[in-house]
C-alpha cells in the first residue's frame, strides 16, 4: 500500500534523483516510510523480481519521461544530450499540460515524493510543471558496481552501462542547481542505514517536514545489505570506468545536505560516450524496425508459404 502523507505541516516535493540501479528504489521506499506521500496504488510501477520491495514510481510519469526521451531523439539507456534551456521549447507545451494533469492525478496531498531515474535528465523539464516549494534526495553509486548490474538484468554491455551512467549522472549533478539537496553515496546508506535514515529525518526537518518518532523507528528495517547484488572489485575494470569514478569520487566529496545545490566542475561530456549511445541507439532503432517488420501482416503471409512450400517439398514419393 501507497503511503498517502505525512501528519508533517511541510508542503514540499521531494525529487528522488539519481542513475538506474543506484539506490534511488530504496531512498524513495523510505521516503514512503517516513510519511511522505507515494504514487496513488493504481499509478505505480509493479515490484519485480530484480526490485521486490518496488519501484515506487508512477506509471503515468515514466511514460511522459519515455516520451520526453523520444522526442529528443533518444531512449531508456542512450538517453538525449540536451542543450541548456530545452524545457522551455515551445514543441513540449502539449506535453508540459499533459504533465501538470499527470501529476496532479498521481499524488495526493503534500508532503510528497517521487522517483524515476529519467528524472536526472528530464528534471528541468519538471521544474518548468512542479509548483515550489521542492527539494531533492540525490543518491549515487560506484558506476562499475551499477554497470555489471545492468549487465546482469538488462544485458548491456558494461561499457555502454558506463557511458550510460555517465550522461545520466553528469545531468544530475547540472540539473539539480541551486535545489535544496541530500547527497549521498548508495555504500554509504547501506553500511549504515540508521545513520542515512537520520540524515533523510533531519534533512526533512529542515523541509518543514515533521516525521512521526514511531515511523522513524520503523523506517530503518526498510533498509538492509540485501540491497546490494553487485560489486565493483569482483573482476578487472574496464578502460573507461577510471574517468566515470573520478566523477564518483567528486560526487562523494559532496555527500551531505547543500541547503542549495551548486553544479560541480566536472569537465566536459567524454568523446566515448556519444560514441557508445549514438552506436547503441542505432543498434535499437534497427531491432525495433526488424521486430515490427516480422510483426508484419505481409512477412507472416510469405513465412507462412515458404514453410508450407518447404514442408512439401520435404514430403516423400509415393
Amino acid at each position: 500500500m501507497a503511503s498517502q502523507g505525512s501528519t508533517g505541516s511541510g508542503d514540499v516535493c521531494i525529487h528522488v534523483i539519481g542513475m538506474h540501479r543506484s539506490g534511488t528504489s530504496a531512498t524513495a521506499g523510505l521516503l514512503g516510510q517516513l510519511g511522505l506521500g507515494m504514487p496513488v496504488d493504481d499509478d505505480l510501477v509493479p515490484a519485480t523480481a530484480d526490485n521486490e520491495r518496488g519501484h515506487w514510481e508512477s506509471q503515468s510519469i515514466v511514460r511522459l519521461n519515455n516520451q520526453l526521451f523520444r522526442h529528443f531523439g533518444g531512449l531508456l539507456f542512450s538517453p538525449p544530450d540536451l542543450a541548456d534551456g530545452w524545457q522551455d521549447d515551445p514543441s513540449l507545451d502539449d506535453l508540459r499540460s499533459e504533465a501538470s494533469r499527470r501529476f496532479r492525478a498521481s499524488f495526493g496531498p503534500r508532503p510528497i515524493a517521487w522517483k524515476d531515474p529519467r528524472a536526472c535528465i528530464t528534471l528541468p523539464f519538471w521544474q518548468t510543471v512542479i509548483d515550489p516549494p521542492v527539494a531533492a534526495v540525490f543518491v549515487f553509486r560506484d558506476p562499475v558496481e551499477v554497470a555489471r548490474s545492468l549487465r546482469a538484468r538488462s544485458g548491456l554491455p558494461v561499457v555502454h552501462g558506463l557511458a550510460t551512467w555517465e550522461r545520466y549522472v553528469r545531468a544530475a549533478a547540472r540539473n539539480l542547481q541551486g535545489i535544496p539537496t541530500l547527497a549521498a553515496d548508495f555504500d554509504t546508506v547501506l553500511r549504515d542505514p540508521v545513520a542515512w535514515c537520520d540524515s533523510l529525518v533531519r534533512f526533512l526537518g529542515d523541509q518543514q517536514v515533521d516525521v512521526e518518532p514511531e515511523r522513524r523507528a520503523a523506517a530503518v528495517s526498510f533498509l538492509n545489505g540485501d540491497l546490494r547484488h553487485h560489486h565493483g572489485a569482483a573482476e578487472a575494470d574496464p578502460g573507461p570506468a577510471a574517468g566515470a569514478r573520478l566523477v564518483f569520487d567528486e560526487l562523494r566529496r559532496r555527500q551531505g545536505p547543500h541547503a542549495a545545490w551548486q553544479r560541480p566542475d566536472l569537465g566536459p561530456e567524454p568523446e566515448w560516450v556519444d560514441d557508445v549511445l549514438t552506436l547503441a541507439r542505432e543498434l535499437e532503432t534497427v531491432r525495433i524496425a526488424h521486430a515490427s517488420l516480422r510483426r508484419s501482416r505481409g512477412v507472416r503471409v510469405v513465412t507462412g508459404f515458404w514453410k508450407m512450400r518447404s514442408a512439401l517439398t520435404r514430403r516423400p514419393s509415393p
